[in-house]
């Protein structure tokens, strides 16, 4: 199959369902387009693919979401066909419904019924991790996904700050939940930014972006890398209550940008037996969690190796490591709750938010943005140690 759907969620909110296609890297996919079909088998309406917002496991990722201009509500009684440039259908799918479609790129055909989610647990997707075979309830929900730091991040041990370059297998991290805990494993990598969208380049959080001093000096992540907010003095004005936002989604804050000069970095990240809210440069974040995005993204020999350590997933669409240490928010839950403040307390609003529109959604300027965006290249050669 050259491309088809990812992950689905369908929960009939357009403020949290999107749909996510992966193509192999590299795929034209001008003229690409999702269909959405009536239970009746009727064509309801149908968008372009956009922007690639992410490349991982070889293959180019593409959101369609709330963000996306026209975007509606899904739902399990409805169908989705993939539709490639030319016009064929590439993959036709439903899940509560057995839909024939009556019109449009589809005319004549009848879905793929996998099942529906209502068992599923609230607010859970549906992600594939065989190119379309079969899907499985995701229960942190990852459109478009490695969280990783930049050398130099200091994290905190039970000896002290440690560099990250310099932690090892076995190593100890302190952590919020569960004090003290060993790496269990570790990767780096070389990544070339030059010709990478500036959505797609590291996160510069400058010291005090989050709160007072915190972190304690300039932090440089991944875009997608997870940061907590809610609670110890991180942005709990803003956030209500505990939760992992990216590090993308802060950028309209004061501090906190994405570093447009760089010409390439070298990423580093970590995984302990449970995902874990640690102390990097005096702010709390996380470490890996290994769900199936991440997973699919390392190369043969490091998802042997990392498999081997932590077992098979519990279950199809889990985390090697179990379920996420907080309430992880998609990059547009988190935007609208920063925009949302903003308004509700007449705060400065920056320009970025301006064009948002009367429902937070940011559906004309995310969907400019979408399109531009293009993560870097995440199958460049890496080094990992395993305990």
């Amino acid at each position: 199959m050259s491309g088809y759907i990812s992950e689905i969620r369908y929960a009939d909110n357009h403020v949290r369902d999107f749909i996510e296609v992966a193509a192999p890297t590299g795929t034209d996919t001008t003229g690409w387009s999702v269909a959405f079909y009536n239970q009746e088998g009727t064509l309801n309406t149908a968008f372009d693919l956009g922007g690639v917002v992410s490349t991982t496991a070889g293959k180019d990722v593409y959101v369609i979401d709330n963000n996306t201009s026209g975007f509606e509500n899904l739902g399990a009684t409805k169908g989705y066909a993939l539709v490639d440039g030319t016009g064929t259908v590439v993959q036709f799918i439903s899940f509560s419904s057995t839909i024939t479609a009556v019109d449009g790129p589809a005319a004549g055909l009848t879905a793929t019924q996998y099942g529906d989610l209502t068992d599923a647990g609230s607010g859970a997707s549906m992600e594939t991790t065989d190119r379309g075979a079969t899907y499985s309830a995701q229960y942190a929900p990852n459109p478009g996904t490695i969280s990783c730091y930049a050398p130099g991040t200091w994290i905190d041990t039970p000896y002290g700050p440690r560099a990250v370059e310099t932690l090892a297998p076995g190593d100890l991290v302190l952590t919020c939940d569960h004090r003290p805990q060993p790496i269990r494993w570790t990767c780096s990598g070389d990544h070339p930014l030059e010709g990478v969208e500036n959505e797609a380049k590291p996160v510069q959080i400058k010291a005090g972006a989050l709160g007072r001093g915190l972190p304690s000096q300039d932090l440089i992540v991944s875009p997608q890398h997870r940061i907590f907010v809610g609670g110890a003095g991180q942005l709990d004005a803003i956030f209500t209550s505990e939760a992992f936002v990216p590090a993308k989604s802060l950028t309209a804050l004061p501090g906190i940008r994405h570093m447009n000069d760089r010409k390439k970095i070298v990423w580093i990240h970590f995984a302990c037996d449970r995902h874990e809210v640690i102390t990097a440069n005096g702010c709390l974040s996380e470490s890996l969690l290994l769900g199936p995005m991440v997973v699919n993204g390392l190369n043969a020999t490091e998802r042997h190796a990392a498999i081997d350590i932590f077992g098979p997933a519990p279950s199809p669409g889990a985390a090697l490591n179990g379920s996420p240490a907080r309430a992880c928010l998609t990059v547009g839950a988190a935007k609208r709750r920063i925009a949302g403040y903003f308004k509700e307390n007449g705060a400065p609003i920056a320009k970025e938010i301006r064009k948002w529109d009367r429902d937070l959604a940011m559906e004309e300027y995310e969907a400019e943005r979408m399109r531009e965006a293009r993560e870097w290249d995440q199958t460049g050669e890496k080094a990992f140690r395993v305990a």
